[in-house]
């Protein structure tokens, strides 16, 4: 079949379109090469890479002593007496509570604490918020080493810690009181119990009048005596205990007309040995000087 001619300006057309692509390709083909090279090359030597991060190891320090410094607490969730409550345990663990109360309404702590504080008082604040888990310090700018521990709506207790040795002797304090009608009693068992190394108070008759015609004696004692009350139990092992409403640890011994006499010195259980006191120590994070 003969071939349909093509007319002259469609075929000028057609070769400058082709002239046109070569040349588009001619340019542009070498910076194609040459990017890729590029990027190749950036990538090699790490500049297009995200750099690994550095490593950072907080700065473990000796933490300040728990009474030095003072804390103020504020109760932001809605469970009522959760600051006395958490002032009370802070206490037991040795720091210094200065005024416990509610944080304003418009105060909202969703995790479990926030404890405020400034430039001077971080590792104090350090040292509080590890009571806490899930607390963190907040530095705002505030002066001295005092902090504010505000408890949020995520508090569940404080940090577990395990519990403390039974006292020694010489760390209880027993108050000696005589109902008896056999004068100089309560004087001759203080003098018995400062020999076993007990601390002694007070002296005479029982102040409440109590009349335990049956009893050897009645060990009186508060929430915090409860360990101290079983040690001085086993130098009368008859005894009754009776807790009260007492706020410290001390003691009252109580005798009664069935008492004789305290349970012989050798027949008395010798104390375990304790471990010595690791002092506190708080970690800094990086950013921390």
């Amino acid at each position: 079949m003969p071939r349909t001619p093509v007319a002259p300006d469609a075929a000028r057309r057609d070769f400058r379109g082709r002239q046109r692509r070569r040349l588009i390709m001619l340019l542009t083909l070498p910076g194609l090469i040459l990017g890729t090279v590029s990027v190749t090359a950036a990538y090699s030597s790490g500049l297009l890479t995200r750099k690994a991060d550095v490593a950072c190891t907080p700065k473990v320090v000796l933490a300040p002593e728990r009474d030095s410094f003072q804390i103020k607490i504020q109760n932001s969730n809605e469970t009522p007496g959760e600051g006395a409550r958490v002032a009370s345990d802070l206490s037991d663990r040795g720091f210094v509570v200065s005024s416990v109360g509610n944080a304003p309404d418009n105060i909202y702590v969703k995790r479990a604490a926030l404890v405020y504080h400034g430039p001077k008082g971080l590792d104090q604040a350090l040292l509080v918020a590890a009571q806490i888990p899930g607390a963190r310090p907040w530095n705002d700018g505030r002066s001295g080493s005092n902090v504010e521990l505000v408890i949020g709506y995520g508090f569940h207790g404080l940090s577990y810690v395990p519990p403390p040795p039974a006292p020694l002797p010489g760390e209880i304090t027993v108050n000696v009181y005589n109902t008896t009608y056999r004068e100089g009693l309560a004087s001759q068992v203080a003098a018995e119990l400062t020999d076993r190394s007990f601390e002694v108070g007070a002296v005479g008759n029982d102040p409440m009048y109590a009349f335990l015609p049956d009893d050897e004696a009645i060990i009186r004692f508060g929430p915090k005596g409860a360990d101290a009350a079983d040690v001085l139990l086993q130098h009368l092992p008859e005894a009754r205990q009776v807790e009260d409403s007492r706020t410290d640890a001390s003691l009252d011994l109580v005798l009664g007309n069935g008492y004789a006499a305290l349970t012989p010195q050798a027949d008395i259980p010798r104390p375990a040995p304790r471990p010595a006191p690791q002092p506190d120590r708080v970690a800094r994070p990086c950013s921390s000087k």
